[in-house]
């Protein structure tokens, strides 16, 4: 099944009533149901990137129906939405986010009322998913066929971390951007899929010497010091936080995510101060300070090393 098809399935379900096409990559929810917008860029992979922000006045349920295969990274950002698909119940809450699948489904979808609800979804092409369940797993085959089995629909469930939360926040600046990078949207939208992948199949790779417990709690460790970005805990308190200790943790992080604990601390402040200065919501010095920088000229550099320009220059190009 090629990806065009899930483009039309997209296409078909956002001009449906209440919604209708505004232009190319905005489609609006009628005046007499509500209020609000839904963004969508399709990439070159393929993966649909959606993000909606609407609020009915009243009960508003929608239908649709489709025979071709979805599978969907879904997150709920505001609000909560209860949906019957095929007869089987389904609620995602504010802060949760799930990987679904599904075929030859028919879905009522029950969005609240007088309440902002704000998602964000990649639509993700089957063969897209294939290859990647092919090539990051290592003593199995991921693929959508096996995983769905004989089942009309399948979610599963997890809960949002500040990392991802960043990057789908990054989506949703380009959505709106009218000089927006495809590449970048498109290698953002990939990260996550492989992010995912990797979490919710248990496919990394496990080092010599370490237990699936290990890998759990090393991924806690990742966990907290994304949580802690502004004041992080030292690595012997992050160790006695884990239950590992501070060998083993230095070890196993370095072997898990190709890096080391702080060195990926220096990652993810780096893209929430990037993403501050994109919005134009910080200058420099907050942008640095919010992030948990206390030295701006040590930030300028190393945010110059990582992205070839300047926070200064940032307002320039955005």
């Amino acid at each position: 099944m090629g990806f065009d098809s899930l483009s039309v399935v997209y296409q078909h379900y956002l001009t449906q009533e209440p919604f209708s096409q505004q232009d190319k990559n905005t489609y609006l929810l009628s005046a007499e149901a509500g209020s609000g917008n839904i963004k969508r860029v399709t990439t070159y992979s393929g993966i649909e990137i959606v993000h909606s922000q609407i609020e009915y006045h009243e009960p508003y349920p929608t239908y649709f129906a489709s025979d071709i295969p979805i599978i969907e990274l879904q997150f709920a950002l505001s609000g909560a939405r209860y949906v019957d698909i095929s007869g089987q119940e389904y609620t995602l809450s504010t802060g949760q986010g799930a990987l679904i699948m599904m075929r030859d489904f028919e879905a009522w979808f029950h969005p609240p009322a007088k309440e902002n609800y704000t998602s964000f979804a990649l639509g993700i092409p089957i063969s897209l998913f294939n290859y990647a369940g092919a090539h990051l797993a290592t003593s199995q085959c991921i693929r959508f066929q096996d995983i769905l089995g004989h089942r009309i629909f399948k979610p599963i469930v997890f809960q949002l971390d500040h990392r991802i939360r960043t990057m789908i926040d990054s989506l949703i600046v380009e959505l709106n951007n009218p000089y927006r990078s495809s590449l970048m949207m498109e290698a953002t939208a990939l990260e996550i899929l492989n992010r995912f992948m990797i979490q919710l199949f248990d496919l990394a790779p496990i080092p010599v010497g370490f237990s699936r417990e290990d890998i759990r709690k090393l991924h806690t460790a990742r966990e907290i010091m994304e949580n802690c970005m502004v004041d992080p805990p030292s690595l012997l308190a992050l160790s006695k936080q884990v239950g590992l200790n501070d060998f083993k943790l230095k070890k196993g992080f370095k072997a898990l995510f190709g890096t080391t604990v702080f060195e990926y601390l220096r990652q993810i402040r780096l893209d929430s101060a990037m993403k501050l200065l994109r919005n134009q919501e910080n200058n420099v010095t907050e942008a640095a300070i919010a992030v948990g920088y206390s030295n701006i000229s040590a930030f300028s550099q190393q945010f110059y090393r990582k992205f070839g320009v300047k926070p200064s220059e940032m307002k320039k190009i955005f």
